[in-house]
């Protein structure tokens, strides 16, 4: 198995025609009907099925796919890896509101210290996909997580703790309560755990809210807009908080702060890679 035959499968697979993609991979078509049946050989099963108009997946091809895609993932990663000009090519994932709010300093300084040192960071990613094929596989090197699963092949680190509030562009002098969340005033976000399971426990089962989404840039921007009153973390809202353009609402209730942490692969931890992540988001 070599990656030119990984490569004409994923081909074959994404357009579903051996011409198209033999154009696309700018080979002929027989040289792409020849990898697809030397990967099979190497398999020792038919990946794909084929006539004259049609191409499909076999259960063995559709099985087999993940697997493929994350070898020429890593395939990729490790080409920019090895480019002479670099020293490390660092690799992290995380919630999108915790490395804009969080960590957005420490990579701008990261950055100035280590000029040779190149940074990708992903965001709005699946969290198990994070865990489950970038991590374990070495295709990221850090990744941040409000709750880290117990794995025997992951070490983690405890970063900081994200206290939740209520605000609203216009002040309230009246507590919030549970009844509050069913009006339309109300926008949702779900932040991390333990909020989900804390929140469902409040509303109960079948809660539907008027508004919701799942991006923090976007709820900031209907919060400060007037849209009504929702969550955010302290971080996120304390500057607007200290200009007058948001106020902390009070409420009936305690509000659960989460706890975020960053998981690495333990016989990694010595990776000179790891050790400038964690110098980098600040852990000793």
């Amino acid at each position: 198995m070599d990656i030119s035959q990984i490569e004409a499968f994923l081909a074959v697979c994404k357009i579903r025609n051996f011409t198209k993609a033999a154009e696309f991979l700018h080979i002929s078509q027989s040289a792409v009907t020849a990898r697809i049946k030397a990967l099979e050989t190497t398999m020792g099963k038919i990946l794909l099925d084929r006539d004259k108009r049609n191409v499909s997946l076999t259960h063995a091809g559709i099985a087999f796919l993940p697997y493929a895609e994350r070898m020429l993932r890593i395939y990729e990663e490790s080409k920019v890896t090895l480019q002479e000009e670099l020293d490390h090519y660092l690799i992290l994932s995380g919630p999108g509101s915790v490395w804009h709010y969080s960590y957005l300093q420490h990579l701008l300084e990261f950055r100035h210290e280590h000029p040779r040192v190149a940074v990708k960071f992903l965001s709005y990613i699946d969290s198990s996909y994070m865990i489950r094929d970038l991590l374990l596989d070495g295709m990221v090197q850090l990744t941040i997580r409000y709750d880290p699963p117990d794995h025997p092949k992951l070490s983690r680190k405890f970063l900081f703790e994200e206290e939740i509030i209520l605000v609203s562009s216009k002040p309230r002098d009246i507590a919030i309560t549970r009844a509050d969340f069913y009006s339309h005033d109300y926008c949702h976000i779900e932040w991390g755990h333990p909020f989900p399971e804390w929140f469902n426990g409040m509303v109960g089962s079948g809660y539907i809210p008027y508004l919701q989404t799942d991006h923090s840039t976007i709820m900031l921007t209907l919060l400060l807009q007037g849209a009504g009153f929702g969550f955010l973390p302290r971080i996120v809202a304390e500057p607007y908080i200290n200009s007058g353009h948001l106020y902390q609402l009070p409420s009936e209730f305690t509000i659960p702060s989460s706890k975020l942490y960053v998981l690495y692969l333990t016989e990694n931890q010595a990776d000179p890679r790891v050790q400038l992540g964690l110098k980098m988001l600040g852990v000793e």
